[in-house]
């Protein structure tokens, strides 16, 4: 009787305790329910807020932005679509103070318009899509162009921009710290990089950091590139590889000089089978003459010229240790294979410095673009180039002083360069190029007045 007595006993404790926790947790439930409830009803007024929000949107008209020197934009409310309207204008006004071999017409004056381009942008679904339309009407005759991107960037930051078309743009030449106008003679001669002709790009522009450090661009390229408006037979394909670096991005700075603003850049191109002429050229004044072009021509000097591969690297310094002071330093190579038996190897050294002299808020020792100012730019470069004519050096020693108004939206360039050429310098020996350099040394001065706008 005992043993039945403690089973029933233990039932009805069983049972008591299952209808304790029972009571217990049903208020817990029940508080669980109301908190779902009141979430529901958060997100629900949320949703009616954002749908409330895009429907006045939607009944708001677009909004005009004109920025001086970014141009005008037209928006939508929303920011779902935009397109923006800009223009550059750069007028050239040389005055030739010597030059050993006038016969070409160089020691007069010359002005000239050197790039007029109106240029529409228009994106849409909030930046993602965006294409380009340019209108280049300058030293290289008139031409229309268009650009496409996919900015893949938005939806996460490891993910690249692509861009295609006309001339889609290219790091490969960029020089840390460049300050000048245009790059050192034989680089711009050369015109490796910038736009890309006919090619699509890759480009990463907001990669997270790697500790201190910070790459600013990672490109990728490949298509066409057509490398010189006068260049004949261009069959081959261009690759290229563009890196941009600041190795202490996040650094403090040490005993008063900034080294976050340190960088690095790597630029790398390669041409199979392209008929591309190598020359040195003057960089900032009207109508630039060549210190050294050689256009490489079948043996029976046919029109046809002959195709080899092309290589092309560059590396560059910059740095900024105080605010009105940046430093550059770049070194180059480039290398012809010897396409019918004709090689070419030349190396570049460009050394450049900025020094602000006085800003409008800033005073002494100060200003910047966008501020305005006066700064001071002096360069020197040297290119040495050996080809199957010889060796020769193409220097230039330059100095400009710029004004910037503020807001950016105007430049003023007062640049004298004095630029020579030593040993084999062919610039003018064969019909149809404009030179100033014949079979040995020549040299020249001239000073440029350069006014840069941007509506």
């Amino acid at each position: 009787m005992n043993k039945v007595l403690k089973k029933a006993l233990g039932f009805a404790g069983a049972l008591g305790l299952t209808a304790v926790m029972v009571l217990a947790a049903a208020p817990v439930q029940a508080s669980d329910v109301d908190a779902r409830i009141q979430v529901l009803e958060r997100e629900l007024v949320q949703l009616k807020q954002n749908q409330e929000s895009a429907l006045a949107a939607e009944m708001k008209g677009p909004s005009f932005k004109y920025r001086p020197g970014g141009g005008l934009t037209i928006a939508a409310a929303d920011n779902n679509w935009s397109i923006r309207f800009t223009q550059r204008l750069q007028v050239y006004h040389s005055v030739w103070l010597s030059n050993e071999n006038p016969d070409y017409g160089y020691q007069n004056l010359e002005l000239r318009m050197r790039r007029f381009r109106p240029t529409i942008n228009v994106t849409s679904q909030q930046g993602f899509y965006a294409v380009t339309w340019l209108l280049n009407n300058g030293s290289d005759g008139t031409s229309f162009g268009g650009d496409g991107y996919i900015n893949f960037d938005k939806l996460n930051p490891y993910l690249p921009q692509f861009g295609w078309g006309f001339s889609p743009s290219f790091k490969g030449n960029t020089q840390a710290g460049a300050f000048r106008t245009e790059d050192s003679p034989l680089l711009d001669g050369l015109g490796i990089g910038g736009s890309q002709d006919g090619s699509f790009v890759l480009s990463w522009t907001k990669l997270p950091g790697l500790g201190i450090s910070k790459i600013t661009h990672l490109q990728l390229t490949w298509g066409q590139d057509n490398q010189d408006e006068n260049e004949a037979g261009d069959d081959g394909n261009s690759v290229g590889f563009a890196l941009g670096l600041k190795p202490l991005a996040k650094a403090k700075g040490m005993g008063g000089l900034a080294v976050s603003t340190l960088s690095y850049s790597l630029g790398y191109q390669s041409h199979t089978d392209t008929a591309m002429e190598v020359r040195a050229r003057g960089t900032v004044q009207a109508n630039r003459p060549n210190l050294f072009r050689v256009k490489f021509l079948d043996e029976q000097e046919k029109p046809e010229a002959i195709q080899a591969d092309h290589t092309y690297v560059s590396h560059g310094l910059g740095w900024s240790p105080v605010k009105w002071l940046s430093l550059a330093a770049n070194y180059a190579t480039y290398e012809r294979d010897p396409g019918g038996g004709v090689e070419l190897e030349a190396s570049d050294v460009r050394l450049a410095a900025q020094v602000w002299l006085w800003g409008p808020k800033s005073g002494m020792m100060g200003g910047s673009k966008s501020e305005g100012g006066v700064s001071i730019s002096p360069l020197y470069s040297v290119a040495d180039i050996d080809y199957d004519g010889g060796n020769s050096e193409v220097t230039n020693t330059g100095l400009a002083v710029v004004y910037n108004v503020p807001g950016g939206w105007m430049q003023i360039h007062g640049v004298w360069d004095a630029l020579g050429c030593e040993g084999a310098c062919p610039g003018a020996n064969f019909a149809g190029a404009k030179g100033v350099a014949e079979e040995g040394d020549d040299s020249y001065n001239v000073f440029t007045i350069i006014m840069e706008y941007k509506f």
